[in-house]
């Protein structure tokens, strides 16, 4: 087999992988009271942004927000794929699977710490807090509601991310 040759194997896996993963989703997730929590989930964070979003910032906090989704959602995907954590219910297929808390809960909590932050160390203040309450409150209940199963993977690890990604990106 050249390599070609893997990578039409590995396609038609991943086709049919899809094909049945949206199968499932079309008949035991989807209008589900999991699948309406990750609506609220996705829906709810950017309405209190649009509330509590200071609209002369916005070009400070908007680019902030998106650098903190897109290492997220890498490091999810990541995640998945090596198997440290899996979504037993998305909110839509098609996306990545912790869309709701990869493009909403994660970065609008960033978002408006970065936006109430007037020094580094109120910053530091509230990303602990934000590190500590979405990693040891947060994950947990996501957990015990089913919505996440950690397979290799320590709260303590999602708040040392926490913490090192707003570091890096502030």
């Amino acid at each position: 087999m050249n390599r070609y040759d893997f990578l039409e194997l590995v396609n038609r896996i991943e086709v049919k992988a899809f094909r049945l993963d949206l199968e499932g989703w079309l008949k035991t997730k989807l209008f589900t009271w999991h699948w309406w929590i990750l609506v609220a989930f996705f829906i709810l964070p950017w309405l209190l942004w649009a509330f509590m979003a200071d609209k002369t910032k916005l070009m400070e906090t908007t680019p902030f927000g998106t650098l903190v989704i897109i290492p997220t959602t890498y490091l999810d995907a990541a995640g998945i794929d090596l198997e440290f954590w899996r979504y037993p219910v998305q909110l839509i297929p098609l996306t990545p699977r912790a869309i709701s808390f990869d493009m909403s809960m994660v970065p609008v909590a960033f978002m408006l710490i970065h936006q109430y932050s007037t020094s580094w160390k109120s910053f530091i203040t509230f990303l602990f807090i934000l590190a500590a309450v979405y990693a040891f409150i947060g994950e947990p209940m996501s957990t015990w509601l089913g919505l996440v199963q950690y397979i290799n993977w320590k709260y303590f690890y999602s708040f040392c991310y926490y913490l090192i990604i707003g570091l890096i990106i502030r």
